[in-house]
């Protein structure tokens, strides 16, 4: 059975490990701060693969790391980064 979750998780985590490679010092922490993330949303996140769509794990995902913002005292700088991060990343990662 076809899991559009799973799979749009492992396409941004592809697209973020190419990002990481081709980052600048700047990005570095961001991106190493984003990567990780992913598997944890995977490990906790409750669907059935037969009711959920690439765009439900990018709403999972970015849900996910505005909770870790709060818990890790992110600041606001940090956030910003990771939010542009996060739409490049979501859109070179073609659904």
């Amino acid at each position: 059975m076809s899991d559009p979750f799973a799979q749009r998780a492992k396409a941004v985590q592809q697209t973020l490990l190419v990002m990481e490679e081709n980052a600048d010092d700047g990005e570095l922490f961001a991106l190493g701060y984003m990567i990780p993330q992913i598997g944890l949303v995977q490990e906790l996140a409750e669907y059935d693969p037969a009711e959920v769509d690439a765009d439900d794990f990018d709403a999972t995902y970015w849900q996910w790391l505005e909770s870790t913002f709060a818990q890790d005292n992110m600041s606001e700088t940090d956030r910003e980064q990771i939010a542009a991060l996060w739409q490049t990343a979501a859109a070179r990662a073609a659904h």
